[in-house]
């Protein structure tokens, strides 16, 4: 599904990502974790076209995409969720929704199939239909945002710091909505601050240090790993 070799990016004269090498398989969900400063929102950024590929390349689905924009990659199936509050929040739940489809250019039968099929998978959204975003509680602003991105049906879905400043209660509501996108099919790639309990659920770990990838196991050997327990997850 996704396929990065030797890329480098970084923000003006300032080198985030040191040749980076990553591959990802449809339908699996991977965890980013590492130290603050380590390049894990800007690989994320890079990975959907908003951080320029200085060098090395990006594969998405077998397609050569480095040179590529992020709204033809969203157009693609890559979408994002970045760090922090992304909604509009003096608009409501239904309106969010909407402003999501957008790029798609749906008619107004197709709007309303997607609508209904997002509901289906977020049933707290459709009670709370009506409510101003920012009235939302932090973990269903999240699943708002999820849902908003969902709107476009990506294949590839990019998560930065999903479960940030919710209650514990909420990071499992959000979790358990991931598992289930991925039951569906849908590749997750995901940065996360609680990473044992990110690790405790996803597929593939992914340790980041200093822009390279140092480290790439199955979740249960990262998780197990001695000196990443001591560095990275306080145990």
């Amino acid at each position: 599904m996704l396929e990065v070799r030797e890329a480098v990016g970084g923000y003006g004269d300032l080198r985030i990502l040191h040749g980076v090498d990553l591959a990802l398989a449809p339908g699996s969900w991977s965890t980013i974790i590492g130290a603050n400063g380590a390049g894990k929102s800007t690989l994320l950024k890079l990975v959907a076209g908003i951080v320029q590929c200085r060098g090395g390349t990006v594969r998405y689905g077998g397609e050569d995409v480095t040179t590529v924009g992020p709204v033809d990659r969203l157009l693609r199936g890559i979408g994002m969720v970045p760090q922090g509050r992304c909604n509009f929040p003096l608009l409501s739940v239904e309106e969010n929704l909407k402003l999501g489809a957008y790029t798609q250019k749906l008619g107004r039968e197709e709007l309303r199939v997607e609508l209904e099929r997002i509901t289906q998978r977020f049933p707290r959204l459709r009670e709370r239909w009506g409510a101003m975003a920012g009235n939302l509680s932090g973990g269903e602003q999240q699943l708002l945002e999820m849902a908003m991105v969902l709107m476009t049906r990506p294949r590839l879905l990019l998560l930065d710091e999903p479960s940030l400043g919710l209650s514990p209660a909420s990071m499992a509501l959000v979790f358990d909505v991931i598992r289930g996108l991925v039951a569906d099919g849908i590749t997750v790639l995901m940065v996360e601050q609680n990473a044992r309990q990110a690790l405790e659920v996803c597929d593939l770990g992914i340790v980041l240090e200093l822009g390279r990838v140092s480290l790439v196991e199955s979740a249960r050997e990262v998780l197990s790993h001695p000196e990443i327990r001591r560095m990275f997850l306080g145990l």
